[in-house]
């Protein structure tokens, strides 16, 4: 299954941007930061089209139809979560790689106008267009596959260190995405505070600034989860409801279920 685009914009640390500054100084590429739907986020110095791009799109090419191919571009990237190298209409070479935030495609970095081709990009070119072709960088296959692997370390990197989140605490996301597939097991503060990779006290101060905490917000997504079985799934017990989300006991499921909802869960079934 594909994994979708997060619907929030991309927050990038001002680390990034000098990453990107060195990066497309060293390589003489353009680096753009993108949002899922294809919005510019950040780039790096000197990353506007090149010369030779502009004549393309305002002679052989219009601006639309580069669009189109990178929208199109963008979704094979998203879908299958792979960096994907690419032949552009007027013959330059483009990387696109998702940005993967908690298992999910939350942007994307783009790497490219470079030459695949000597001379030129297998279509016959004016002077002008010759001249601006040849000022671009010239990268063999075993090049362009050196590029796509340091990008991924690259954003290996960004996202590990957390230099790029998103507007809602990233700490705060993985916390609640750890809890959704662990429910049924044993969870502690000291798990969860793994998972998130902060210690159980940063952990805990941080969910009391949520005007929350550990306990309290376990319990709420475990009885958001039963009262979902509850509805889709009236062949299964309370028992075995009780069991699916992490309680001991049915009757200790049901205290609390009454407790937090107001009803029990076999009227929350029927209702």
């Amino acid at each position: 299954m594909p994994n979708l685009p997060l619907q929030s914009e991309l927050v990038l640390k001002p680390e990034v941007r000098h990453l990107l500054d060195d990066l497309a100084a060293l390589m003489k590429l353009r680096a753009v930061f993108f949002s899922a739907d294809g919005r510019e986020i950040e780039r790096g110095r000197n990353a506007g089209c090149s010369e030779y791009c502009r004549l393309m799109q305002n002679g052989r090419f219009s601006l639309q139809a580069c669009l189109e191919l990178d929208a199109v571009k963008r979704q094979e990237a998203l879908a299958s979560g792979e960096i994907k190298s690419y032949i552009c209409h007027a013959g330059l070479g483009e990387i696109i790689a998702p940005v993967m935030l908690l298992g999910q495609s939350a942007g994307f970095l783009v790497m490219g106008q470079f030459r695949v081709f000597a001379q030129s990009p297998g279509f016959e070119l004016t002077e002008a267009e010759q001249a601006a072709y040849l000022k671009l960088p010239l990268l063999t296959n075993e090049e362009i596959r050196n590029l796509i692997h340091m990008v991924k370390i690259l954003l290996d990197y960004i996202v590990t260190r957390e230099l790029v989140t998103l507007p809602q605490d990233l700490r705060m996301l993985k916390l609640q995405n750890y809890l959704e597939k662990s429910l049924k097991n044993n969870i502690t503060l000291a798990a969860a505070a793994k998972a998130v990779g902060c210690s159980e006290s940063t952990l805990t101060h941080y969910l009391k600034s949520q005007g929350t905490s550990f306990s309290k917000l376990l319990t709420a997504k475990r009885i958001e989860r039963a009262k979902k079985l509850l509805k889709s799934s009236p062949h299964l017990t309370n028992k075995e409801i009780s069991e699916a989300v992490g309680f001991n006991s049915e009757g200790y499921f049901s205290r609390v279920f009454k407790s937090v909802c107001g009803i029990s869960p076999g009227s929350c079934r029927n209702s």
